[in-house]
């Protein structure tokens, strides 16, 4: 797996940016969220996630949802942080609203640009 990790200070908050080559798997997301958990990650004031998913292309059927659901239901603490794409196409914009649909508990949101998600994570 192929991800890189970076944090962006906003006013007194962080956020974790977290960005996939260019194809990606939901082990591969799962992967990451296994990481971003075992090394603290979301620690000192970090209020969430922000994912480009720009150019990423992920193998999506109906089983990933309900892996990452299961997931999230494993690992509650994600439940606490906001989640948000970078969308380039359609089927990534679907993708981050049915997870929410699979989860009410999620707090994700898909977005066209990195400042848009900046500014809803700084709310």
């Amino acid at each position: 797996m192929n991800v890189k990790y970076s944090y962006l200070n906003v006013f007194e908050r962080r956020i974790l940016c977290r960005e996939f080559s260019e194809e990606a798997s939901i082990r591969d997301v799962i992967s990451s969220f296994e990481e971003i958990i075992d090394k603290d990650m979301l620690a000192d004031n970090t209020c969430g996630i922000i994912t480009p998913l720009r150019g990423v292309k992920f193998d999506i059927n109906p089983k990933v949802f309900k892996r990452v659901s299961g997931f999230l239901k494993n690992n509650p603490k994600l439940y606490d942080y906001k989640l948000a794409a970078i969308t380039d196409s359609p089927k990534q914009v679907v993708m981050v609203i049915i997870a929410n649909n699979v989860n009410s508990r999620l707090n994700a949101k898909p977005f066209s640009t990195f400042e848009a998600a900046v500014n809803w994570m700084s709310e």
